[in-house]
């Protein structure tokens, strides 16, 4: 699949399957960017429910890159067919073996017994280690508290949506958090959301600021600033542009594990 082809960018804001928080953003390339072509909370007044958001996906996926803000694959130890756990210092995946080996590296080496341990791939999985440790961004967890609903309906969606989306072709995870922080840095980051003034952020110090980036008729900017998972779509979108634009590519360093485990497409860290 060649990247140059993608003119449509959606970015799904996802929440759970019976509630109202779950907003889509639709972006079109035009000459020199793209242009928000639609966002909303759903259609004709109603929720996104699994029903019209797999429908609205699928019938635009022909050139379109679809990024959404969940987790789109298990950890390690949930995907394991392994009929009986040989235990993490036993273990052979590869993912767990690479846990083991960020463990050693982290402070004082692997967590005594008895004690907190710095990682557990039953609810974590690599993309997060490293956009925590290496990368200073908190993510959630993917089976972390609250987060199971979530991520069962991603894993819904996704296998859903296998027919045309495949991930890190054209469905990417993303983080709308990391893009601001790697974009616009960490105050930033960090007051877009539930803090005082959270609505000029998201304007002067956000949307203002987006390269490329502008709204088509009726697609006001005062949508996404008012509404915290209208905001987020457009950003999850507006990184899959980036990620085709630029040219994104997983690490070479631990790409198997990447591959296996999930990657959660951010921009790049300053050099």
């Amino acid at each position: 699949m060649q990247r140059p082809t993608f003119e449509t960018f959606i970015g799904v804001d996802l929440g759970g399957g019976k509630g109202k928080k779950t907003a889509v953003a639709v972006l079109r390339k035009v000459e020199g960017g793209v242009r928000v072509e639609r966002y909303d909370t759903g259609p004709d007044g109603k929720a996104w429910y699994d029903a019209p958001l797999l429908e609205f996906l699928l019938a635009r996926a022909d050139g379109a890159v679809l990024a959404i803000d969940a987790p789109l694959s298990l950890p390690a130890c949930v995907r394991c067919q392994v009929p009986v756990c040989p235990g993490m210092a036993a273990c052979v995946d590869p993912t767990v073996v690479w846990f083991r080996g960020r463990d050693a590296r982290g402070p004082g080496g692997a967590a005594p017994a008895g004690h907190k341990p710095h990682f557990t791939p039953y609810t974590q999985r690599a993309t997060e280690v490293v956009l925590h440790v290496d990368g200073g961004i908190l993510p959630r967890e993917t089976l972390g508290q609250g987060m199971g609903p979530l991520t069962a309906r991603a894993a819904h969606l996704t296998r859903a949506l296998a027919a045309r989306y495949r991930l890190n072709e054209n469905l990417l995870e993303v983080y709308p958090k990391a893009t601001i922080w790697r974009l616009f840095g960490e105050k930033t980051a960090r007051s877009y959301k539930k803090h005082h003034a959270e609505q000029s952020v998201r304007l002067g110090q956000i949307l203002n600021q987006l390269p490329n980036l502008t709204f088509g008729p009726g697609q006001w900017q005062e949508f996404g600033v008012r509404n915290d998972h209208l905001f987020d779509a457009v950003i999850c979108a507006y990184t899959a542009w980036l990620w085709a634009n630029q040219g994104w590519e997983l690490p070479t360093d631990g790409r198997p594990v990447f591959e296996a485990d999930g990657w959660i497409w951010a921009p790049p860290a300053p050099a």
